[in-house]
């Protein structure tokens, strides 16, 4: 799977993977609202090729594949963050 990986202007360590590149002016209807809202304007950090045997440093690729397959994207968020940030947007 093809993916891009975006980095927001408002939250450090987090990163947005995504299976299309990024337009500011469209973006990908399966993007909740609140996503771009935390993370603010976004850049493109790096287009990776994921697979099954390829190893990430902050999260399980078979979970960031399933996710994007999906729900079509995959927020990585710090882990000391994860659950509060989950919480106070998710729920």
């Amino acid at each position: 799977m093809n993916c891009y990986v975006y980095k927001g202007a408002k939250k450090d360590d987090y990163y947005l993977f995504l299976p299309d590149e990024f337009e500011e002016s469209a973006p990908p209807a399966a993007l909740p609202e609140v996503i771009l809202q935390l993370l603010g304007e976004l850049s493109l950090v790096v287009e990776v090729e994921l697979t099954a045997d390829r190893k990430l440093p902050q999260a399980d690729v078979s979970q960031v594949i399933g996710d994007i397959q999906s729900q079509g994207f995959y927020l990585q968020m710090p882990k000391k963050d994860m659950r509060a940030e989950e919480a106070q947007y998710f729920n």
